[in-house]
């Protein structure tokens, strides 16, 4: 049989970057956050661009979507823990039948960057709570601290990141898919308006946004209460990232 790996994230934690290496890599089918045709449709208030495009709209046609292809070949997905929370929770033996892998970022900068995209976000679309409940339930179900990835670590060495994470998973280490050609790949295709700093770049780097004590966030009482709701939850999981301390 074949493997699956799954990333599971939040919303702006620069998982759809690290997807990019595995798309890069050419040795897994990748999909690019299938829950989310779950959780939204056409109508549904948050931005989007295609979302009418074939893809399964359950959750049950998703994991048959995703184990149907892992019959052909490796497969690698990414999603948010808030799409199909619920779902997830009660399905132990999908979580089991995979490589489950976590990224985190910090959520004031997470949230600054959702902002920019979505200001009409609900907290609960923040994702680091739900993250950290699937986090939990992956722990309860293996007996083993799951792998978790800080964005921060990944933009800052992305090498030895990445190296880590392949030396984790087992799989041989690519140097050639740090590095890409600017395009969008089909995969982002129904989210591509809340990708265009990954479709312009050639590789993984930071972006510069202002002091992290900024007044995007502190100055809207609504945005503070989200970070002040997720922050801690961030801080649970940090705790067992495998960077490299420059967090």
């Amino acid at each position: 049989m074949n493997r699956m790996v799954a990333l599971w994230a939040h919303p702006r934690s620069r998982s759809t970057v690290l997807e990019r290496v595995f798309i890069e890599r050419k040795d897994f089918e990748v999909f690019h956050e299938p829950f989310a045709h779950v959780a939204f449709n056409q109508d549904s208030s948050i931005p989007s661009d295609n979302l009418a495009c074939g893809l399964p709209t359950t959750y049950e046609g998703v994991k048959a979507l995703l184990r149907e292809a892992r019959q052909q070949h490796a497969v690698f997905h990414k999603d948010m823990c808030y799409h199909c929370l619920a779902e997830l929770k009660a399905d132990p033996a999908f979580l089991l039948e995979q490589d489950n892998i976590f990224i985190i970022r910090e959520p004031l900068s997470s949230i600054r960057s959702h902002f920019a995209i979505y200001p009409q976000m609900p907290r609960d679309a923040i994702g680091h709570k739900a993250q950290y409940e699937v986090f939990c339930e992956v722990t309860r179900l293996t007996g083993r601290i799951p792998y978790v990835i800080n964005a921060d670590d990944l933009v800052h060495s992305p090498e030895t990141t990445v190296r880590q994470l392949c030396d984790h998973l087992q799989l041989p280490f690519m140097p050639q898919a740090l590095s890409w050609n600017q395009e969008c790949p089909t995969q982002w295709l129904p989210w591509r308006s809340w990708h265009k700093a990954a479709e312009q770049s050639t590789h993984i780097h930071s972006t510069h946004h202002s002091p992290i004590n900024d007044t995007v966030v502190n100055s809207d009482s609504r945005l503070i209460g989200y970070y002040r709701f997720h922050r801690p939850y961030y801080e649970r999981m940090n705790q067992f990232t495998k960077g490299l301390g420059l967090t």
